[in-house]
């Protein structure tokens, strides 16, 4: 996240975004599995809060290091969506090709492709 601020604000607001809502589903998940076992709401709340903290906690740090080495930017944004794509290939689609079919997994996989390049495009 703080790497993105980095490479301008359009960016960094997309980027912030994005995170955001991916920590609602974390957030749901963690809530669904220690709600049942009689935890609060508020302290499954707390620790969805928890959980995301490490994220804007970074976020100044990387942020500064950006500002010092401006000409790291490139590599800072390339690790992130590298690290990204590393989670896709290694973690979410062998587990998705395993729970689902195989042609339903790469139609959505496409579709979200061609998404992602047309709201980059149209930003």
């Amino acid at each position: 996240m703080g790497v993105s601020f980095g490479g301008g604000m359009t960016l960094a607001t997309l980027i912030t975004v994005a995170i955001a809502v991916h920590n609602i589903p974390e957030g749901v998940a963690i809530t669904a599995v220690m709600r049942p076992r009689g935890v609060s709401v508020a302290r499954c709340a707390g620790w969805s809060v928890f959980s995301s903290l490490p994220q804007p906690l970074m976020a100044v740090p990387a942020f500064l290091f950006v500002e010092a080495f401006r000409p790291a930017l490139p590599w800072g944004l390339g690790f992130a969506a590298g690290a990204m794509v590393f989670m896709v290939l290694e973690e979410l689609l062998p587990e998705a090709f395993h729970e689902a079919r195989r042609a339903e997994v790469a139609t959505l996989a496409t579709l979200t492709i061609i998404a992602m390049v047309l709201f980059q495009r149209l930003l």
